[in-house]
């Protein structure tokens, strides 16, 4: 078992991402964001699950801007783009399968 609570960092200068696991068939990547900061829109050729453990802000997809908070989660399709901005301090983990 693992926690991701316990394995994530933060930095003032930047979002921090901890890789939790990485198999041909799943990465799992643990965010932690400051207020303020941001996962830019970026594209990969998978489908990605971001979902928050804890704060709030916003899920940046290709369908605009979804409100993000503890238990929300969005799921985006490959190349569509997907990012988060932080409002307060927060935890994400997104699970990108497969691995691109």
């Amino acid at each position: 078992m693992h926690d991701a609570l316990k394995e994530v960092q933060f930095s003032p200068d930047r979002p921090v991402t901890r890789l939790l696991h990485d198999s041909p068939e799943m990465r799992v990547v643990v965010f932690g964001l400051e207020a303020g900061q941001e996962v830019p829109p970026h594209t990969v050729p998978v489908r990605v699950l971001m979902h928050v453990l804890q704060g709030k802000g916003v899920f940046l997809t290709g369908k605009g801007e979804e409100p993000a908070y503890p238990g929300a989660f969005a799921v985006t399709e490959p190349n569509e783009p997907h990012g988060l901005k932080a409002a307060e301090r927060t935890v994400m983990l997104a699970v990108i399968a497969p691995r691109p």
